[in-house]
C-alpha cells in the first residue's frame, strides 16, 4: 500500500513556504480551542486572491502601451513601459515571502501584504504579454483554474497520491529549473545568440511545460498537507500559512501558464 502524508504523518511539500521544520513545529497536535478547516483555508486563499488580482488592476494600470498608428495589433507589435516601482515591488515581495516564511503566525499580514506587491508584479508583467498577443491574459488565468480544478480532483479521487517520492521528484525537479533558469541568466548576459533562436524556443517550450507539470504536482502536495494540518488539530490561525502557501502555488503555476502561451504565440 503506497503511504501518504497523513498516513505516514511525515507531510513534506514541494512547495518551499512548506517546510520540514514548520510542519514538524507547527502541524502537529496541539491543545488549541479552534483547529483549522478545509474550509477556513478556502475562505482565506480567496481573500488573498481577491487581494492579488486588487494589485494586478493596480499594476496593470501603472503600466504604459505606448502603440504606434501604422502598426497592427500581434506580437511584438505593441511596447509596455513597466512601472517604476516594479523592481522595488519584487524585491519588497520576495523580503516579505521570506518574512511570512520565518513567521507563520503573521501570515495574515504579511501574506496580505505579499499580495499586493505581488499582484502588483504580475499586473505589470501580465499587462506586457498582453499588449504583445491580445487575450493571453485571460486565457492564463482561465488554464490556471482548469490545472488547479484537474490537480484537486486528481488528489481527491487519490488518482495521484502524495507520496514521500512524488515530493522528492518536484524538489527535485524544482533544483534542475532553478539552476537552468540561472544560466540562461547567465548567458543572456553575454548575449549568446542561440538564446533568440527558434530551436531555444522549442527547447523554452519543453521546459516550461516541465514547469507547468511541476506546478500542478506541487498543487497535490499543498492539498496533502492541508488536510494532515486538519486531522492533526493544527491551530487556527495556520489557516491564514497554509492559504498563503497555496497562493504562492498559484501564482507561481499562473506566471508559467503566461510563459507557456506567450511562446506558443510566438511560434504561429
Amino acid at each position: 500500500m503506497t503511504t501518504t502524508f497523513a498516513d505516514s504523518g511525515e507531510m513534506r511539500s514541494g512547495n518551499p513556504a512548506l517546510s520540514e521544520q514548520f510542519i514538524a513545529k507547527e502541524l502537529t497536535p496541539q491543545a488549541a480551542t479552534r483547529s483549522m478547516t478545509v474550509g477556513g483555508v478556502t475562505i482565506k486563499t480567496l481573500v488573498f486572491l481577491v487581494i492579488v488580482v486588487a494589485g494586478g488592476a493596480w499594476g496593470w494600470a501603472s503600466a504604459t502601451e505606448t502603440v504606434p498608428p501604422e502598426v497592427g495589433g500581434g506580437y511584438g507589435d505593441t511596447t509596455v513601459t513597466i512601472p517604476g516601482g516594479f523592481w522595488l515591488a519584487s524585491f519588497g515581495a520576495l523580503f516579505v515571502g521570506i518574512a511570512t516564511a520565518m513567521s507563520p503566525r503573521r501570515a495574515a499580514l504579511l501574506g496580505s501584504l505579499y499580495a499586493v506587491l505581488q499582484g502588483y508584479c504580475l499586473g505589470a508583467i501580465s499587462a506586457s504579454f498582453n499588449a504583445q498577443t491580445d487575450g493571453i491574459v485571460s486565457a492564463a488565468v482561465l488554464s490556471t483554474g482548469c490545472v488547479f480544478a484537474v490537480a484537486l480532483l486528481l488528489y481527491v479521487t487519490r488518482i495521484i497520491r502524495p507520496t514521500q517520492r512524488l515530493a522528492f521528484a518536484v524538489i527535485a525537479g524544482l533544483g534542475g529549473l532553478s539552476l537552468l533558469y540561472l544560466l540562461t541568466f547567465v548567458l543572456s548576459i553575454f548575449n549568446w545568440g542561440w538564446l533568440y533562436s527558434e530551436s531555444f524556443r522549442t527547447v523554452g517550450i519543453i521546459v516550461t511545460v516541465i514547469a507547468v507539470v511541476l506546478a500542478a504536482l506541487s498543487l497535490t502536495l499543498d492539498f496533502a498537507t492541508i488536510e494532515a494540518g486538519v486531522r492533526a488539530g493544527a491551530p487556527k490561525d495556520l489557516e491564514w500559512y497554509l492559504a498563503y502557501s497555496l497562493m504562492v502555488t498559484l501564482i507561481w503555476l499562473y506566471i508559467e501558464l503566461l510563459r507557456l502561451l506567450a511562446l506558443l504565440a510566438r511560434n504561429r
